[in-house]
């Protein structure tokens, strides 16, 4: 049963890799806090971003977990650092997903830099190396993102962020593919300290826009309560963050109508 199982999850991997190509997307990179509220991940503080600290400044560690539908095979670990100086800010983040007859290894430097008291502008480079054969040598790629963070009050954030905007291409064997081309814009409305919503639209030029919803609530300071939902299929997620300095946890899950729940958790180290 466990080679069945490994065997199909092979193939289905295979055939994705082909025909759809989501091998890079805006989901590659795992932020536990916006898949709480409904992925709105470009418009929150993380990697997805790359303009997404401009206006912050922390140093961290993290370490990422992602499980999908409760099969470990399709699983994600990553690490994320983020240190930001008076030159040039930067990050790094490396993630593996997959298992031993099918991986992906992604390594990703964001730079970001606040241009004026309103605008916070970042790129990345990301190293993509897919294993998907004992037989044949793995494939890889370099290509790019570019992310805008705009700031114009105290309680409103808006981004936009462009997923391979040079239309690269994916070589696996004697087949070629183009690596998701991805538009976000997203905004952030915070009328308290303590409420935070946010609202995303994704759109993947070669599949339906994708909309998202999501919303934070904090009582008190060490303690949020999340939720969200995103179309295409309808998704809800939830989720809980919780401040213990130097370190942060946060929580999530959703639940996908027919293949069932994911979770999510990340732990931050400040220093």
């Amino acid at each position: 049963m466990k080679c069945l199982l490994v065997s199909t999850l092979y193939f289905a991997l295979i055939f994705a890799s082909f025909n759809t190509c989501k091998a890079l997307d805006v989901d590659h990179y795992i932020n536990a806090r916006a898949y709480s509220m409904g992925g709105t991940s470009s418009v929150l503080p993380g990697f997805t971003n790359p303009a997404s600290y401009g206006f912050l400044s922390p140093r961290y560690l993290s370490l990422e977990y992602i499980n999908r539908y409760g099969i470990k095979e399709l699983s994600s670990f990553a690490g994320t650092v983020n240190y930001p100086n008076e030159y040039l800010n930067g990050g790094m983040y490396i993630s593996r997903y997959g298992f031993d007859a099918y991986n992906e290894t992604l390594v990703g430097a964001n730079f970001y830099k606040k241009l004026s008291q309103k605008i916070s502008l970042g790129i990345r480079m990301d190293y993509l190396n897919i294993h998907y054969s004992d037989k044949e040598s793995d494939a890889s790629v370099v290509t790019g993102d570019v992310g805008l963070l705009i700031h114009p009050t105290d309680y409103l954030n808006l981004s936009m962020l462009v997923i391979n905007p040079f239309r690269t291409e994916l070589k696996i064997g004697e087949e070629s593919a183009q690596l998701p081309n991805v538009f976000t814009m997203g905004i952030g409305y915070q009328p308290e300290q303590t409420f935070l919503l946010t609202a995303e639209i994704e759109k993947d030029f070669a599949l339906p826009a994708i909309y998202k919803l999501g919303m934070e609530y904090t009582p008190i300071k060490a303690f949020s309560l999340r939720a969200g939902m995103w179309t295409k299929p309808f998704t809800p997620s939830f989720g809980i963050g919780l401040q213990l300095q130097p370190f942060t946890i946060n929580l999530a899950f959703s639940h996908h109508p027919i293949l069932g729940f994911h979770s999510c958790c990340a732990l931050q180290f400040y220093f």
